[in-house]
């Protein structure tokens, strides 16, 4: 007789088959009247938690000939499922409760099968240091691998999928393509093979890490990380002892912290939104970094930025400890009522230390701002629709302009770029 599978309320019971047996009696925890198996399995359910639970059983003929017992065996239950806090990437420690059990100290920690790290409970209070986990096992970067040719290194998305552009480096359904996924060390923690075909396919149900079938022509790679951890209390201690026994699985999801923008305008110039009660958010203004505010106890958070303007790509992050593992990016747009931006922006009359700029007039246009080498700040404003510029022989400047009117400003143009003619 064994145990074949219990969790924390069952234990399922097997034994080889008698012969003649009509069926049998199951004695459970020295039960004086036995429970009635129709073949050689029986269940005990409705038991409790980390509790052990004895069986002994006999074959009953057909005649209602109660055979000799057998011997004894005794299982104990599993710890039941942890109950684990909400817990944000990047967080210091995940925080649960288990079964205070004065044998259970530890909790295990996995990636889907392997071993990843092992969590301490303190009575009923469970912790497990994330730092390390996040650092070495959990994905950031993504390369594809071409017939043994590794390719440049993207960033993995903030839900945990990814998707690398492949069509100029996967030729035929014969390439060998694998992915490897890179945590925030650069070390690669996984590869993963990519199937190939000539034809389009549907939609896959994937665990774990996966990659999707990918049609060569197409654009992109796609697939995706493990972003769930199982977590089993343990009965017992934590060091490899055989008659530890691993508690019911708990699923811990990484989650990324709350973030969400309102609509931005470039003549109130503010970033506000919700992210975690009491959390702090990074803003940056067109690739500039402009300040770290810490939300209210509600999570809302507003930043009052001078250099944003129509058009500004707005970045913000949320901070969690040292790292920054959520972002939402806008565009700022142009206020209701603004010009539309100018139009047929060009260089001419270009000489070695002279050149001329130019653009058609946008309808409403009050006044014109002209940015000079990519900067958000204006290097000069004009209320017509031309500048004279000057620069040295045989260098290269770029401008771009937007219109204005009481409103506020419009969207700025595309660069046109002067070249200085040599000495």
């Amino acid at each position: 007789m064994k145990v074949s599978e219990f969790t924390d309320k069952t234990i399922t019971w097997t034994w080889d088959s008698v012969e003649g047996a009509s069926f049998y009696h199951v004695y459970v925890d020295g039960a004086l009247i036995p429970a009635v198996a129709s073949s050689n399995m029986f269940t005990s359910d409705k038991l409790l938690e980390a509790t052990f639970c004895t069986m002994r059983v006999s074959a009953v003929s057909k005649y209602n000939v109660e055979g000799e017992l057998s011997s004894e065996i005794s299982q104990k239950t599993r710890l039941p499922e942890i109950v684990m806090e909400r817990y944000i990437a990047d967080s210091t420690y995940a925080k649960g409760k288990s079964m205070s059990l004065s044998t259970s100290n530890n909790v295990r920690v996995y990636d889907r099968e392997k071993y990843t790290a092992t969590g301490t409970i303190a009575g009923e209070d469970v912790s497990i240091y994330m730092t390390g986990i996040m650092n070495t096992n959990y994905a950031k970067m993504v390369s594809v691998v071409v017939n043994g040719a590794e390719k440049i290194k993207v960033p993995v998305n903030q839900d945990c999928t990814f998707r690398y552009y492949a069509k100029d480096i996967v030729k035929t359904v014969t390439d060998d393509v694998k992915v490897n996924l890179y945590n925030r060390n650069g070390t690669v923690i996984e590869t993963l093979n990519v199937r190939l075909s000539n034809t389009s396919s549907s939609a896959e149900a994937q665990t774990g890490s996966y990659t999707n079938t990918y049609q060569v022509g197409s654009s992109y790679i796609t697939g995706g990380y493990n972003n769930e951890l199982i977590l089993k209390a343990l009965d017992g201690k934590s060091s490899g002892d055989p008659t530890t026994i691993e508690g019911m699985p708990t699923q811990m999801k990484i989650e990324l912290p709350r973030l969400e923008l309102n609509p931005i305008s470039s003549v109130d110039k503010i970033v506000s939104g919700m992210t975690e009660p009491n959390g702090y958010v990074r803003l940056t203004v067109d690739g500039t970094a402009r300040s770290v505010p810490q939300a209210d106890a509600t999570g809302y958070f507003t930043i009052s930025n001078s250099s944003i303007i129509s058009g500004s790509v707005i970045l913000v992050e949320s901070k969690v400890g040292s790292y920054y593992p959520g972002s939402v990016t806008a565009t700022v747009p142009a206020p209701a009522g603004a010009p539309i931006t100018p139009t047929n922006l060009a260089i001419s009359d270009v000489t070695q230390t002279t050149a001329k700029l130019s653009w058609a007039a946008s309808p409403g246009a009050t006044s014109y701002k002209i940015y000079q080498n990519g900067y958000m700040v204006p290097w000069k404003s004009t209320s017509i629709t031309s500048y004279s510029l000057t620069g040295a022989a045989g260098s290269s400047w770029t401008y771009q302009v937007s219109a204005l009117n009481a409103a506020g400003e419009s969207l700025m143009t595309a660069k046109a770029t002067v070249n200085y003619l040599p000495e």
